[in-house]
């Protein structure tokens, strides 16, 4: 049955009776029989997911790759198909239909990350339709902000049942910014060979990473001089915390690269290309002016897909965010963004993005005062302080991308509340990429170490040595065994299973700053 991927079979499922489609997609959403919930049980016992992926069946194929790259790490995945969220959940429009398909996985399957996997065209066609908010303000006047944070909320952000969602006005009693246990991001493809694509880069970024520099380096960019304060308050933040990390700023005065004079290495889309290029740093932030298929640097010159199309930064792919107007717009008619160019391209480019889908304002709470206050002695705007905590919690704090960003929005929840543009930057900023992925904050390991022999068929004890404390190592051999342990603090870990048939048993070890190791030991 198209719809439903689960983590333990091997990506082919079984044939269903027509209820049993009731069943599997959320028949708790609106009451189970006694007979419902028996066949339930019988047809497809609950199993974790701990990452779901919504997406749409035609893209089915083309995600498999993925979803048994992320199941064999230890993140057991599962697909959902957006047509039989629409027919066998409830909801007023098929948003909360997908709310509550996703509310049901956290609630009842483990699912800690959410992945929305497609693009979302309005008028033309959605992979994976967006919640538009509404918001009013200087600069802010839109009706339709994609807010993606919406899906993991427990609250409908409609207090007054209008149908417009996120008002600052009217519906704050109906708004949190997503959940503690759950955190979302989009990956914006549009085609299987998108989806095949980033798959790819997902598999390099996570078993491939480079060592040394690389891993210890973020590249802020910024030809806007009356940002430099705020962004030298950012770096320091970051550099008091990250240990053995650095912060390179390549701004229009001053580069890690200039010759005679300051600035003389000029902030062009060339000189930016050969640094992604060259593979000094494995994370970069861009900072200054933007429009949906651009970013613009010194001189107004700028970044384009054609430059994108230049990147050979492969197996080195960019951790990346973005304050620039428009460059994450992943709902618009006209497509790419200059982020889903750096997202989609084949062998170069970037694993995951933070970035806005309007206007990059700067917003305070005292606008008046702040703004000055910003050029004078380097107060961060919200945009500025929410993309700083992203980096802290994920460099620091050693959270992945999506439990990064989740973090960060609550930490600034309070301000929300008090100021609208707050409220604005919390819903328009986005995570377009995998959640899942931790941010590689030093140097990777590769784990080193001897498989034990053959098993016997039956219940078998597995020990091994990897020689990794606390790295996450997973035994899966088809229906028969899913196990998920962590290595002690000696790197050992010891498990029981249970293998039915002769065969082989997949071991995996993964972790932060981890190169994945996968092997398998032969069951006979």
């Amino acid at each position: 049955m198209a719809g439903l991927v689960g983590p333990l079979e091997e990506f082919a499922m079984p044939g269903f009776l027509p209820f049993a489609m009731l069943v599997l997609f959320g028949a708790n959403a609106f009451g189970q029989t006694r007979a419902v919930k028996q066949a339930r049980r019988a047809t497809y016992p609950d199993r974790p997911a701990t990452v779901l992926l919504v997406t749409d069946r035609g893209y089915f194929e083309a995600w498999r790759p993925f979803v048994k790259w992320k199941t064999r790490q230890g993140k057991a995945t599962k697909m959902v198909d957006v047509r039989d969220i629409e027919q066998f959940y409830k909801g007023a429009d098929i948003q909360e239909k997908i709310r509550t398909c996703i509310l049901y996985h956290v609630s009842k399957h483990g699912t800690r990350w959410v992945i929305l996997g497609g693009d979302s065209v309005p008028g033309v066609g959605s992979i994976v339709p967006d919640r538009d908010t509404s918001h009013s303000g200087p600069r802010q006047n839109y009706t339709d902000i994609p807010t993606d944070i919406y899906y993991i909320s427990e609250k409908d952000w409609d207090s007054n049942e209008d149908g417009i969602y996120g008002d600052w006005s009217k519906d704050m009693q109906e708004v949190d910014y997503g959940s503690t246990k759950a955190c979302i991001g989009r990956i914006p493809v549009r085609t299987p060979d998108d989806v095949k694509a980033y798959t790819e880069k997902v598999i390099a970024y996570e078993s491939r990473y480079p060592s040394a520099e690389f891993a210890r380096k973020l590249v802020y960019t910024c030809p806007e001089k009356h940002a430099y304060p705020k962004l030298n308050t950012s770096k320091n933040i970051l550099s008091q915390e990250w240990e053995n990390g650095e912060i390179l700023q390549f701004f229009a005065l001053k580069t890690p690269w200039d010759g005679a004079l300051n600035g003389d290495h000029d902030l062009t889309p060339a000189n930016w290309a050969k640094m992604i290029n060259d593979k000094v740093a494995g994370k970069l932030h861009m900072h200054g002016h933007g429009f949906l298929p651009q970013w613009i640097l010194e001189r107004n010159q700028t970044v384009e897909k054609k430059h994108v199309d230049e990147l050979t930064n492969e197996d080195a792919y960019l951790l990346m965010s973005t304050v620039s107007c428009f460059t994450g717009q992943y709902d618009s008619k006209l497509d790419p963004s200059i982020v889903e160019s750096m997202l989609r391209k084949p062998k170069g480019g970037a694993v995951a993005v933070v970035a806005p889908s309007r206007e990059g304002v700067a917003v305070f709470h005292n606008p008046k005062r702040d703004m000055s206050l910003m050029i004078t002695q380097g107060k961060m705007d919200a945009t500025t302080e929410l993309i700083t905590r992203f980096w802290k919690e994920g460099l620091v704090n050693k959270l992945t991308t999506g439990e990064a960003l989740q973090a960060a929005k609550l930490a600034l929840a309070e301000d929300a509340a008090r100021t609208p543009g707050y409220h604005f930057v919390l819903c328009e900023l986005n995570l377009l990429g995998d959640p899942t992925l931790d941010f590689r904050s030093g140097d990777p390991v590769t784990p080193k170490f001897k498989l034990p022999g053959p098993i016997a068929i039956g219940k078998s004890r597995v020990k091994l040595a990897t020689e990794v404390p606390g790295a996450t190592v997973c035994f899966w051999k088809g229906n028969e065994c899913y196990q998920v342990v962590k290595t002690d603090a000696r790197g050992k870990v010891s498990v029981d299973v249970d293998c039915k048939t002769a065969g082989h048993l997949l071991v995996t070890v993964s972790g932060p700053n981890i190169n994945t190791y996968k092997g398998r030991i032969k069951v006979r």
